[in-house]
């Protein structure tokens, strides 16, 4: 008998509260959905739980509101989809995105995000997609992104007032210092290509460090 293979159970994506020192508070992006540890991650419970799926719901990009706190509010992305929680992860809202169904790979939320609700998803050939409603509505943002295949993405921690982000493709880097309208590519070695990881210095607005993995 043909020994059964399975999938392995890959993690895509981590997300932790920023009061995680506190709380404890981490989600797992992972194929088999989403997990959420309240304990630092000793161990890890279902997210999906209240949407009674049938069958796993593969996640691969997972964030987490600046103001958590307050506002207990949770962002995954899905195949097609970007799904919103505002009660740290049980009830969830769907936000469907423009057919065919992107594959969202990532995502960020604005460090302003208590006064601005704004966040953006890439997605693996459908470039970049941004939201001004916390979640609800999805529209994309692509002029002068001429690699549609985002791996990662990064966002200036000053974002509030420089609207500078940063999307890793297959092909190098892009920059948008106007909150994703345009974009424009960085002079980036090709053949270090593609960039898989983008991390900003805290510090980003007095010493312009960008990390590329």
């Amino acid at each position: 008998m043909a020994e059964e293979t399975k999938t392995p159970d890959i993690v895509y994506s981590l997300a932790t509260s920023p009061d995680f020192e506190r709380d404890g508070i981490c989600f797992a992006a992972r194929a088999s959905g989403l997990f959420r540890s309240d304990d630092g991650g000793l161990t890890w419970q279902a997210a999906y739980a209240s949407l009674e799926l049938e069958t796993p719901l593969m996640t691969a990009a997972v964030a987490v509101s600046p103001d958590f706190e307050a506002d207990q509010s949770v962002f995954a992305g899905v195949p097609g989809a970007i799904l919103r929680s505002v009660d740290g992860g049980q009830g969830w809202y769907i936000a469907t995105l423009p057919s065919p169904p992107p594959f969202v790979s990532t995502l960020v939320v604005s460090p302003n995000f208590a006064h601005d609700g704004t966040l953006l998803a890439g997605t693996l050939e459908d470039g970049v997609f941004r939201s001004p409603d916390r979640g609800g509505h999805w529209s994309a943002w692509n002029f002068g992104l001429l690699d549609l295949n985002v791996l990662s993405m990064a966002i200036s921690p000053d974002f509030a007032n420089d609207e500078t982000l940063f999307v890793g493709t297959d092909s190098g880097i892009f920059r948008s210092t106007n909150g994703g309208r345009a974009w424009r590519e960085v002079n980036f070695p090709s053949e270090l290509a593609p960039v898989l990881s983008l991390a900003l210095s805290p510090n980003y607005a007095d010493d312009g460090v960008l990390f590329a993995g």
